[in-house]
């Protein structure tokens, strides 16, 4: 019994080393699963918000018509109306995404826009993700102008936790650039779920994210003839080195700069900041802190020696400019101004020469030699553990938020839609008196009216003699017959 239960154990452990068999892919499987808990999702209060009886009533595809029709006849649909319909996505079948795409774009471009509730987007990303479309998401999240699509928190851990669940790093670390133009890497989770699978990216695509650069891409000059093209206002493109970048090294590195200033005082958050600022080419600052570590290490966060080897391609891959652009006034491209944002050959070499100074310098100072990558997947899964309950009780805080907001919206748009009926009766009222009016005066302003009717440019018609029975003369004049206006 012994002999059989040890080969047993010993084929079980075989087929586990073995990385193709069942055992390995279920062990990857649950890795993957176990990233963010199932419980962060709040799926009971997302349905049970749903369950409501203003959502509760809706049918989608007589709301999605119905918006279409106020769209052509008025131009414009409320944000209520549209956050409700955003709410039930999940309802529409995946063939007819497309007209719910329209629907955003038709709604970012009317005068309502100003008023979108924050949960829209938090509902459209919900629906898209219940219909396993994420990825048709990505291009929706990165087109702000036309859809206006803005995640909150938990919809960018949803998303991030989506696409690392998957195994889709690149698309993860989209999201994550997401984060980054946004500006807000304040939640712990969001971050964290971001440092993981931009770590893992880096990890896996060094190679390819830092090649050496060899060609420098600089925007082509046109030499033909000029082609003169009427334009409303000069543009004048400034690069800000944030939403005009368009550059996946740079962006790559924004984002990891952005993760490691927002992260907790530790080593491995020092790291990425490092790594961030390499990859984004922002060599001043980097120096400045590895200047500031060499001179006083004590005080100082300390680092991975990874990151010196991702500084040192990362100079290498630095992309430099032969000339500034110069063109004419008005001729200006936005691809001019970035180009003309990087670092000049003479400049790139200096950088190198500096960090080669300083690279005999760090190697005597104590870094840390362990795995940057094991320890950073063991500080995002803490991490999150430990946030986990606070987490979710501010997610369920902003769901009962969201529903309160459409219970207020609602009852002010009832309000509003009660006060234009209530106008709009006011004023039939007032043109039939009006209408009313003009009859009872009709001889006593029958000149005015004449003049009137003269300034138009439309001839005076002279109306046929009636009986006295169909006709009633101003006082003085009854018992004659005559014609209408003499």
């Amino acid at each position: 019994m012994a002999a059989t239960i040890s080969r047993h154990v010993f084929s079980k452990m075989k087929d586990l080393s073995c990385p193709n068999s069942n055992l390995w892919k279920v062990a990857k499987v649950i890795q993957k699963r176990c990233l963010l808990s199932p419980a962060f999702s709040c799926n009971k209060e997302w349905e049970s918000r749903l369950s409501e009886p203003v959502l509760s009533k809706i049918n989608t595809d007589v709301l999605m018509s119905q918006l279409f029709i106020q769209f052509e006849k008025n131009g414009a649909a409320t944000a209520v109306d549209m956050e409700a319909f955003s709410s039930k996505i999940a309802d529409v079948h995946a063939t007819q995404l497309y007209l719910v795409e329209t629907l955003l774009q038709k709604f970012r471009k009317c005068s309502q826009a100003v008023s979108a509730i924050e949960s829209m987007s938090h509902g459209v990303i919900r629906g898209y993700l219940q219909l396993n479309q994420a990825e048709r998401l990505l291009p929706i999240l990165q087109d702000k102008l036309n859809y206006g699509i803005f995640p909150d928190d938990t919809s960018f851990c949803l998303l991030l936790d989506h696409f690392i669940e998957k195994g889709d790093l690149e698309s993860a670390v989209k999201i994550s650039i997401e984060m980054m133009l946004q500006d807000d890497m304040t939640h712990n989770a969001g971050r964290l779920l971001a440092l993981y699978a931009c770590s893992k990216y880096l990890e896996e695509n060094k190679e390819s994210l830092l090649a050496a650069f060899t060609d420098d891409n600089k925007p082509q000059l046109d030499d033909d003839e000029d082609d003169y093209v009427v334009q409303r206002f000069i543009p004048m493109h400034n690069f800000d080195d944030h939403f005009d970048i368009t550059d996946e090294k740079r962006l790559f590195g924004r984002t990891l700069d952005l993760i490691g200033r927002h992260g907790t005082d530790c080593p491995i958050h020092q790291s990425y900041l490092l790594i961030g600022l390499a990859l984004h080419e922002d060599f001043d600052k980097l120096f400045s802190l590895l200047e500031a570590y060499i001179e006083n290490p004590e005080n100082c966060q300390q680092f991975y020696r990874e990151v010196l080897q991702v500084i040192e391609l990362s100079l290498a891959a630095c992309r430099f400019k032969t000339e500034t652009i110069v063109r004419e006034p008005g001729s200006e491209l936005k691809e001019d101004s970035e180009y003309n944002a990087r670092h000049s050959l003479e400049e790139k070499e200096s950088y190198i020469a500096k960090y080669q100074d300083m690279k005999a310098k760090l190697d005597e100072t104590p870094l840390i030699d362990e795995n940057l990558l094991s320890d950073t997947q063991e500080l995002v899964t803490k991490g999150l553990q430990d946030s986990l309950q606070a987490d979710i009780q501010a997610y369920r805080d902003q769901l009962n938020t969201w529903s309160e907001i459409r219970k207020q919206n609602i009852k002010l748009q009832e309000r509003a839609f009660s006060l234009k009926g209530k106008q709009q009766l006011l004023d039939e009222k007032i043109k039939e008196l009006t209408e009313k009016e003009e009859l009872l005066n009709y001889f006593e302003k029958q000149n005015e009216i004449s003049l009137a009717l003269l300034r138009t440019g439309k001839p005076v018609e002279e109306v046929g003699e009636v009986d006295d029975t169909e006709y009633v003369a101003e006082p003085g004049k009854r018992g004659k017959k005559g014609k209408l206006g003499v």
